[in-house]
């Protein structure tokens, strides 16, 4: 590194001067890594020159390493650089962290694009600890890094969120907490072992919180309330162990327990809310019954649970996005149903008029969507759909000689009348197709032959909310390929 060092310093301006990094050691604040995605890696340092920061990148052309631009920065020191892949095109980005005072930084984020490089916006984001990892979700790790920023509060408190680049901007990565909170909460017990504060307590208690361990959460807030200041108050300390101590009865009642849980504003008055979806497991099977959901709003400390009118299945899950375009969280539901088809019960929940009302239900929607799937001479299905009026004619050729002879005579006419269906919704994506922050429903149904087995393709619903109900904005029809000799 000493000499990608030197030959950076070569680079300045006679009296200007490389920046250290505040680790234990002081090190040069210089960087290798690949910012603009060719595979070839660039240098990044941050330097000072007549009292202001800069970034210069370095780029090696034709065997030599040449200026590629200097960046004005800010603050009067720096205490991060580092480069990782925040966006969904997987180039990694520049992490910097400006230094504007003794425990905190402001953060700022480079991004190389074909127009050159932009800031990423960061809506003025400080922090006074700053970790960059790709945390594996709910389907594991992505390749596409998280940030974890740790704000300080008091002594050795911090106020922890955990942020990824989605649609354009820093969303809340609610789907990595129970890995992430993980380490917050060790953070805290490492802590609590030297120091026995209310606020550490405190502090646990919302970790642990996050991670679904709700029992240790609320012996967390019972041990910060016998402090004669509990921090952050008595009232609220007491709130949150009303709403712990509620979500925690009606879990073990009955056997209950936290499938699924998302964090986001799901009412509109701009505080994060708690979204579970709570059920009893059935023993030795991944079968759950008697699923509900069950919404802490964070503003009222008000807890409601919403039951569901299909409320067993298999693989229960929560996603949370505007379906509706009023920049709020609503509330998709989706559950495996078990059954030979591969269908799913669905429903989306929305904040209107004051309380959460269901905006869509999957079987009302598989009951007024009809279709008819008819065998035709020569080879043919046509497929109709009710609504919206379409017609769609599938070529069977593909399926092989021995298919076609069970169903055809020699001149391409049918043995006998033969009709197919279309499944109810088998998958519903959400989707941000026009990449607005607004997501619409992909409804997925398969189309079957003589038999469930005898898949011929799937129609493709795209549903968009109109204001009152969700209708099909686009309808398309799938279909399988014939596989081809290696």
């Amino acid at each position: 590194m000493s000499d990608y060092v030197n030959l950076f310093q070569n680079f300045l301006p006679p009296t200007a001067t490389i920046l250290e990094l505040p680790n234990t050691q002081e090190s040069p604040a210089v960087l290798v890594a690949d910012i603009d995605g060719d595979h070839i890696e660039e240098i990044i340092g941050a330097y000072k020159y007549e009292k202001q920061n800069y970034l210069l990148i370095l780029k090696i052309m034709n065997d030599q390493w040449l200026p590629l631009i200097h960046i004005k920065g800010s603050g009067y020191g720096i205490t991060d650089l580092m480069a990782a892949p925040l966006t969904e095109n997987w180039i990694n980005t520049i992490i910097v962290g400006w230094q504007k005072g003794s425990m905190w930084s402001e953060l700022d984020l480079l991004q190389w694009t074909n127009k050159g490089f932009v800031r990423l916006p960061t809506n003025n984001m400080v922090y006074s600890k700053l970790e960059a990892e790709d945390m594996p979700g709910t389907y594991g790790q992505d390749g596409q890094y998280e940030l974890a920023i740790w704000l300080h509060d008091t002594g050795e408190a911090y106020k922890v969120d955990v942020y990824r680049f989605s649609q354009g901007e820093l969303v809340q990565a609610h789907d990595v907490y129970p890995y992430y909170y993980k380490k917050v909460e060790y953070y805290y017990e490492k802590l609590l072992q030297t120091n026995d504060f209310s606020f550490y307590w405190y502090y646990l208690s919302d970790a642990q919180k996050k991670t679904g361990d709700l029992e240790q959460s609320l012996n967390s807030i019972d041990k910060a309330l016998t402090f004669h200041l509990p921090y952050p108050s008595r009232e609220l300390l007491l709130n949150k162990q009303q709403q712990v101590a509620k979500l925690l009865s009606d879990a073990s009642s009955n056997n209950k327990v936290v499938i699924d849980q998302k964090s986001g504003d799901v009412t509109g008055d701009g505080f994060i809310n708690t979204v579970y979806l709570t059920g009893e497991k059935t023993e030795g099977s991944p079968f759950w019954k008697n699923i509900s959901l069950e919404i802490i709003n964070e503003k009222t400390n008000m807890y409601e649970i919403i039951p569901l009118k299909e409320n067993a299945g298999y693989n229960p899950t929560i996603f949370l996005g505007d379906f509706t375009g009023d920049r709020v969280d609503d509330i998709l539901i989706v559950i495996d149903t078990g059954g030979s088809g591969g269908t799913i019960y669905a429903y989306v929940f929305s904040f209107i008029e004051g309380s959460m009302r269901q905006i869509f239900d999957a079987d009302e929607y598989n009951e007024r969507t009809k279709y008819e799937v008819n065998y035709q001479n020569q080879y043919k299905v046509t497929v109709l759909s009710s609504d919206p009026k379409k017609k769609y004619l599938l070529d069977l050729m593909y399926k092989g000689q021995e298919y076609l002879s069970e169903i055809y005579n020699e001149n391409g006419t049918l043995k006998q009348p033969i009709k197919g269906w279309v499944d109810p919704i088998g998958g519903l994506y959400p989707i941000d197709f026009a990449r607005d922050g607004n997501y619409e429903l992909m409804a997925i149904q398969e189309i079957a032959g003589r038999y469930h087995a005898d898949g011929l393709g799937y129609v493709e619903n795209v549903l968009k909310w109109n204001v009152h109900a969700f209708v099909t904005d686009r309808q398309n029809v799938s279909i399988f390929g014939e596989d081809l000799p290696s």
